[in-house]
């Protein structure tokens, strides 16, 4: 089972669930917040690494495009050393974060991997085209259309 949930940061620092989120993030330009990732209950990344969430939305949705290319992609967190990393394996994909010296891993089938980040990543910059109507995602919301 593959979970990709995005929530942001709220005024007071608490992470709150992108559905739930109604007014704009206080600064447009570094929207803070978080993805949760697990792959059969094993978190990938989550709240504690926290960073400017539409960025690594971005960011995730060319290594969707670059997974289904190349068959591999990875990419740094906007203002961390957090390294995220995609690689085909026949019908699985591995997902690893690098965080400092701690190793994430866990697959999942690609098809279920990719459809989970799609929709997840499509329904964040949905919202983001509500709450922050300014900001263009257009490309990024295309990479995860193909």
């Amino acid at each position: 089972m593959v979970e990709v949930e995005t929530f942001l940061k709220g005024p007071d620092g608490e992470f709150v669930p992108l559905g739930a989120c109604h007014t704009p993030p206080n600064d447009l330009d570094y929207i803070e917040g978080a993805v949760r990732v697990s792959l059969d209950g094993l978190p990938i990344i989550g709240l504690e690494e926290w960073d400017y969430v539409d960025q690594l939305w971005c960011y995730v949705a060319d290594m969707v495009t670059q997974l289904s290319t190349t068959g591999y992609a990875e990419t740094y967190f906007p203002d961390q050393s957090i390294k995220l990393s995609f690689q085909s394996a026949g019908t699985r994909v591995s997902v690893t974060a690098e965080i400092g010296q701690e190793v994430r891993r866990a697959s999942a089938s690609s098809a279920a991997f990719l459809e989970a980040v799609k929709t997840a990543g499509t329904r964040f910059f949905e919202k983001m085209s509500e709450l922050a109507p300014g900001n263009s995602y257009a490309e990024a919301r295309q990479e995860l259309s193909n």
